[in-house]
């Protein structure tokens, strides 16, 4: 059977197709790297990766086992946490976040100091994925938590409501509203609002806003991220409701668009933290989401 490290070796592969990237992401040197992988495909009687001048493809079987190996080795790091669950230094090591693109950078830029003053043995490694494979990646163990602007009913995660984060209106410096602190719903009446396409998570309830206070909601031109709905804006072809984490990291520094809250009625979208329910590290994963939380509560709105 192959060995522990070689099954590490051989998902570093997957997750990069590159000898040489897998070996500097496990800290070892390619030719080590090799020598492991082809003692395993030895090992195994299988051919577990096609390698060319050109690229590095995993065969079926190798495919397979690489899938399998993610679940070994989350189960492997489930051991060790048990093993140090009482250990006063157990908030150490790598924790390996999934996240989507419109909230990753954001939350954890507001939370981050706080994290390394709190915790700083523990290292947060980020990697942002299609929302679609976020839940099987973290059911496979490639991720240990996911940040999520949604609020998932699965069965077999646990999660934490973050932050209830409101949207504010974003407008081109020079429109009409721009002046005022804060932006009445009515006064929105038509106005074009442009909004992300169909399926995420601030389309609907901006789709609704509109609905609701006599808004035209742009159907010909739809973003498919933050920073493209902001460009959009900024040229003239509409207004936005981009969230507040957002619009601090990225809109406030603006000279061309400006952001003002809704006095009142403004849409939300949740953002949570999720977890596999079954981790022995389910304690350390509530701290983390308690204080992350605490770091985004001046963003958000009361419950």
């Amino acid at each position: 059977m192959p060995r522990i490290q070689q099954l590490r070796y051989l998902v570093a592969i997957a997750d990069t197709l590159s000898f040489s990237r897998a070996a500097q992401a496990c800290h070892v040197t390619q030719p080590t790297l090799s020598i492991q992988v082809k003692e395993m495909e030895d090992r195994l009687g299988a051919r577990l990766i096609e390698r060319t001048r050109a690229s590095v493809i995993l065969t079926p079987v190798g495919a397979e086992i690489a899938r399998r190996a993610r679940t070994v080795l989350a189960e492997v790091e489930d051991i060790r946490e048990i093993a140090r669950r009482d250990d006063p230094e157990a908030l150490q090591g790598n924790l390996l976040f999934g996240v989507v693109q419109t909230v990753g950078a954001y939350v954890l830029s507001v939370a981050m100091p706080t994290l390394k003053t709190r915790f700083p043995h523990l290292r947060v490694v980020v990697r942002e994925d299609r929302p679609e494979s976020l839940f099987e990646k973290l059911s496979d163990g490639t991720f240990e938590a996911l940040l999520l602007p949604d609020e998932p009913g699965h069965r077999d995660f646990t999660s934490v409501r973050l932050l209830q984060e409101p949207l504010h209106v974003v407008l081109p410096s020079d429109h009409r509203l721009a002046g005022r602190e804060t932006v009445d719903p009515e006064d929105l009446a038509g106005e074009t609002i442009l909004t992300m396409e169909r399926g995420h998570r601030i389309h609907d309830p901006i789709a609704a806003l509109c609905e609701r206070v006599g808004a035209i909601h742009a159907r010909d031109y739809a973003g498919t991220t933050l920073d493209t709905l902001r460009l959009m804006v900024a040229t003239g072809m509409g207004i936005t409701l981009l969230p507040a984490l957002y619009v601090r990291s990225d809109v406030l520094r603006e000279k061309l668009v400006v952001a003002r809250p809704l006095s009142s009625g403004a849409p939300v979208r949740p953002l949570t933290m999720s977890w596999r329910s079954t981790s022995p590290r389910h304690r350390t994963y509530a701290l983390l989401a308690a204080t992350v939380s605490e770091c985004l509560t001046p963003w958000g709105l009361p419950e």
